[in-house]
């Protein structure tokens, strides 16, 4: 079973990814990206300049992508290695989205965290983070790769980049987790990093290092100065600080409900009838949505007792719109939260009445074909056969010697009625034989 990227993309990137895109300015700068921006410029590097990894070709990274991309639910990526003494790995691209990984990285860690780093990665291509992370590394390591959107780039889009892309690296972290099934390999990636070295060995705690973040954490809660320097240090970095990460990565994989996601995966996975089942968003964001696509998700997601309710008026609503939601008689419970697969769900809809169910319900009656506002001014001729067509047969007419107003047909309705009723709706029941006065000028 592939791991849906909501269950594992960070509040904050969620946030600053919506921040960013109501900056002004910003869909002019994307505009002015993919208009001068062509992916095959990344390719024709690649190709040219790096090692394209492959089941001939260093097979032991390679091979670690596979099993990844099947648990994220993506195809497998391209994978290059690039000569580099810097530690790093990134992913780049659109439509295809790709991996570079570093020989300073090889050198720097342990094979088990060069698959940390790659579910890290394949994790950025699961949120579908490729593209603006493209174009935040291009506009935060300078322009010349695009000449046309220099002139597009504020101060305020630089920030608001650099400030997403470090909020997506812990959603990136996540899906690292989530993969390994544990947050450890996270927490010593992270360590090894800060420390750029393979010589790190047993000596190493990875404990010591959490304790190092929390007591930087501790530096800057209620500090405003250490808050400002803070901010000075990271406003134009891509990245969040590496015990900064490794604390978010614990904290987060070392969470009930996080633990409680882990189980649920593993026994999908196993072909196990889960104890519990996560529910994608909260009871809120059910509402408005199309009735039989959640039933099936819902149904899909493993749930076994689904009641729905039809409901014929509702206003503001489209047909199949969902009005009232909840799951074991809870109506705001949050986003993944859990239940069990039997609780019941409650689901309440909005479809109007069909034709012929409409006719059910008024025997022996007919449908009034316009409103009464609408017939004023029409020729009463063709309205008196539109009526006998819908089938009223007493139809009165009455000719009037009352001034025509101006721009009103010589024929034209000055006034109808149906059993002395001057207002109604398109669409009204009348008995056939209802008294229909129909007053108009002209011969």
């Amino acid at each position: 079973m592939a791991i849906d990227p909501k269950y594992f993309i960070h509040d904050d990137d969620r946030a600053a990814l919506d921040a960013l895109k109501s900056i002004p300015g910003f869909t002019a700068l994307i505009k002015g990206f993919m208009k001068d921006w062509n992916e095959n410029q990344f390719r024709i590097l690649n190709m040219s300049s790096r090692v394209r990894l492959s089941e001939t070709q260093l097979p032991t990274y390679y091979g670690m992508l596979g099993p990844i991309c099947e648990k994220l639910g993506i195809e497998v990526p391209e994978l290059y290695l690039e000569m580099n003494v810097v530690p790093n790995a990134y992913t780049y691209g659109d439509t295809k989205p790709f991996i570079v990984i570093t020989s300073g990285l090889l050198d720097a860690l342990p094979d088990h965290l060069i698959r940390t780093v790659l579910a890290h990665e394949c994790g950025h291509i699961a949120c579908h983070h490729t593209l603006y992370r493209t174009m935040g590394a291009i506009i935060l390591g300078g322009t010349s790769i695009v000449p046309g959107i220099g002139t597009l780039i504020s101060l305020p889009l630089r920030i608001a980049f650099a400030y997403w892309m470090r909020c997506s690296e812990f959603s990136a972290d996540r899906a690292a987790v989530l993969c390994e099934g544990t947050s450890a390999s996270v927490v010593e990636l992270c360590m090894r990093l800060a420390g750029y070295t393979q010589r790190i060995t047993d000596q190493a705690s990875t404990e010591e290092f959490l304790k190092q973040a929390l007591e930087y954490k501790a530096l800057l809660k209620d500090n405003m100065w250490n808050q400002s320097l803070e901010f000075m240090i990271l406003a134009g970095q891509s990245h969040p600080l590496t015990a900064v990460r490794a604390y978010e990565a614990d904290a987060w994989g070392r969470s009930e409900s996080t633990q409680a996601l882990m189980t649920y995966l593993s026994e999908r996975n196993q072909g196990i009838s889960p104890k519990k089942i996560p529910v994608s968003g909260s009871a809120a964001s059910f509402i408005g949505r199309n009735a039989a696509e959640v039933q099936q998700e819902l149904s899909a997601a493993g749930f076994t007792s689904i009641q729905t309710e039809r409901i014929t008026s509702a206003e503001n609503r489209q047909p199949g719109e969902i009005c009232a939601f909840s799951i074991a008689g809870d109506s705001t419970f949050k986003e993944l939260s859990w239940f069990t697969p039997d609780a019941l769900i409650s689901l309440t809809y909005y479809e109007p009445l069909s034709e012929a169910e409409e006719m059910q319900l008024h025997p022996n009656e007919v449908r009034m074909p316009e409103s009464s506002d609408s017939y004023i001014g029409r020729p009463w001729k063709e309205v008196c056969q539109e009526l006998v067509k819908a089938g009223f047969r007493n139809i009165v007419t009455v000719k009037t010697n009352a001034s025509r107003p101006l721009f009103t047909r010589e024929d034209g309705i000055r006034s109808i009625t149906v059993n002395g009723i001057d207002t109604f709706e398109q669409g009204t029941w009348f008995t056939p034989d209802s008294a229909i006065r129909v007053v108009h000028y002209g011969s």
